[in-house]
């Protein structure tokens, strides 16, 4: 049987979103193996970097806005569900509904937000107030890709969704 379009895009989507959330992986490993060797430096040697803390810092961001529509697709990021578990099938649908809109117009704002601060910091060349002297536009365009890919996640999950079982 001939897969519809939307699910074909949608596993497009989920490719992205596990390569996206690997990178992330990969970032962190470089985070840790970074703090170590900075600790290292900073009490064996008394020499610590210049360096490390801030690019830890901005790498964290990406890590997180990385890896988010990936947590979002499997289903496995945190839920309030203490209440939700008592109501019907139908009740919990429509829940989902509600909580879904909410969340792809909070995802469309940030989006929204983190393209005007990007496109900000690139027109104006922003740089980090440190030695390091970072282009902030480097470390905001992640924000820009995460959301972009959370909101087109969320947009997918609810249409599949509410496509699949009817209110």
């Amino acid at each position: 049987m001939k897969k519809d379009f939307l699910l074909l895009s949608y596993e497009k989507i989920k490719k992205i979103n596990f390569i996206f959330t690997s990178i992330a992986g990969f970032i962190l490993l470089f985070i840790t193996i970074s703090i170590f060797i900075d600790v290292f430096l900073r009490y064996l040697f008394r020499s610590p970097s210049i360096w490390i803390t801030e690019v830890s810092t901005y790498l964290f961001l990406y890590t997180i806005f990385l890896a988010t529509s990936y947590t979002l697709q499997e289903g496995i990021h945190i839920k309030v569900t203490f209440l939700i578990f008592r109501f019907s099938n139908r009740v919990k649908r429509f829940f989902n509904l509600i909580t879904s809109i909410f969340a792809m117009a909070f995802c469309f704002v940030l989006l929204w937000q983190t393209s005007l601060m990007t496109w900000s910091a690139f027109k104006e060349n922003w740089t980090s107030p440190t030695m390091l002297s970072a282009p902030m536009v480097y470390i905001y365009i992640v924000m820009v890709i995460g959301s972009l890919l959370l909101l087109i996640t969320f947009i997918f999950q609810t249409i599949i969704q509410f496509k699949e079982s009817k209110l």
